[in-house]
């Protein structure tokens, strides 16, 4: 069956409310509108942003594997920008092929210990089925906090368009730093660099609008705006049938989304001059919190090929 057929019966991807703030502040981008982006959800860690992910429906949120890689407890996830809901997740669920080494199949599901009420600023985001084309060049979206340097609660959610950069090129630069993109990923971004996501906005969704139906093409996986260095993202229409699978009642919505212009496995990148890698080194970012005493090390790196969270550590202090 076609699922772009059906788009009229479509009831994901819908912005229900959105409504321009007056408020200035994702790397490059601008301020969204009020329920512009209604399935973002903001991962919580031990009281830290930490990550970010989408509501695909009532009860499962979308995200990175590498988010929970080493801390999967303590995990709360925060929906809707205006009369936020915060749910905790019963289940934590990583693709298991997940690689962390080549962050290959960086894809995991969370199962919310209740279902969510559908608001203007709580909606369900529309997924890509294994129909769909991403062809070079397409126009989508990122959104997200950016970059977690303080524990402090983000204030507005950034968005920032960004075109889809086809796997035959996105290989043939990331090859220059011994990166293999394989065909789970999809890249998105400028390649001189400036607009896009980083690390913070790790989980976040990678969405195309076909009509007035937004569909995520991407899960934000590694990448930080880097001069011909893409941002990585996991394909999200590869995971049909794991998705369809993990979630056996009220599956999400899957919707086909086609693309103009070049096959997206087409390009080379002759001629182009790998930018060398930031010199900066990584620092700690000690905090300290203040009602279980606990220690909590952020390690920030400059570096553009880690994958998107901050490395944390947690120091539990004995009585």
């Amino acid at each position: 069956m076609d699922h772009g057929t059906y788009l009229w019966i479509v009831f994901c991807g819908l912005q229900i409310n959105s409504i321009k703030t007056s408020i200035q502040v994702i790397v490059g981008g601008q301020n969204t509108s009020v329920g512009s982006w209604p399935w973002q959800a903001s991962l919580y860690w031990n009281g830290f942003h930490m990550c970010e992910g989408s509501l695909i429906n009532s009860m499962w949120v979308l995200t990175a594997a590498h988010c929970f890689s080493r801390h999967i407890n303590r995990t709360n996830v925060h929906l809707g920008q205006q009369n936020q809901e915060n749910v905790n997740p019963s289940h934590i669920i990583l693709h298991p092929l997940y690689n962390s080494q080549t962050h290959d199949n960086d894809i995991a599901l969370l199962k919310l210990n209740a279902a969510v009420n559908f608001t203007n600023y709580i909606q369900p985001i529309c997924l890509a089925d294994n129909g769909s084309t991403f062809y070079s060049g397409t126009e989508t979206w990122v959104t997200g906090w950016g970059d977690v340097i303080s524990p402090r609660s983000p204030v507005t959610l950034q968005e920032v368009q960004t075109p889809v950069v086809g796997n035959g090129i996105c290989s043939c630069l990331y090859e220059m730093v011994n990166i293999t993109i394989t065909d789970n990923m999809i890249c998105a971004g400028l390649l001189q660099g400036g607009k896009g996501s980083c690390q913070g906005d790790s989980g976040g969704p990678l969405v195309a609008q076909q009509g007035s139906v937004w569909i995520q093409a991407g899960v934000a996986s590694f990448g930080c705006v880097e001069t011909n260095y893409p941002e990585v993202f996991t394909r999200v229409s590869y995971y049909e049938d794991w998705i369809n699978f993990t979630i056996a009642t009220d599956q999400p919505c899957l919707v086909t989304f086609l693309s103009n212009g070049t096959e997206s496995n087409n390009g080379t990148c002759t001629g182009v001059t790998p930018t060398p890698t930031s010199s900066t080194p990584c620092e700690w970012l000690i905090f300290l919190m203040p009602k279980s005493h606990d220690v909590i090390l952020f390690l920030s790196c400059p570096y553009c090929f880690l994958p998107k969270l901050t490395q944390m550590i947690l120091i539990i202090l004995q009585d």
